[in-house]
């Protein structure tokens, strides 16, 4: 089952993701229409902190949100 959301950890940020039309409006909701582009496309990175409390607003409101690290680079062969 897909979440409404996802939060892919890259780095010390996390990338935002809609994957439904719930997900889509909720965050219409919580960003500015000068960034919605980005949203739309995927593109938005928050910081960690502000990752946590959009997942608690999100599940508040009950959407289902995943939160993803990004493989670990394979470790070199000796």
């Amino acid at each position: 089952m897909a979440a409404d959301l996802t939060l892919i950890r890259r780095g010390d940020s996390f990338q935002l993701c809609a994957g439904s039309v719930f997900g889509m409006l909720w965050l219409q909701t919580h960003f500015e229409a000068s960034t919605w582009e980005l949203v739309c496309s995927g593109q938005v990175r928050i910081s960690a902190g502000s990752s946590v409390d959009l997942q608690d607003d999100a599940l508040a409101a009950g959407l289902s949100v995943h939160r993803l690290t990004a493989p670990a680079a394979p470790e070199p062969r000796t």
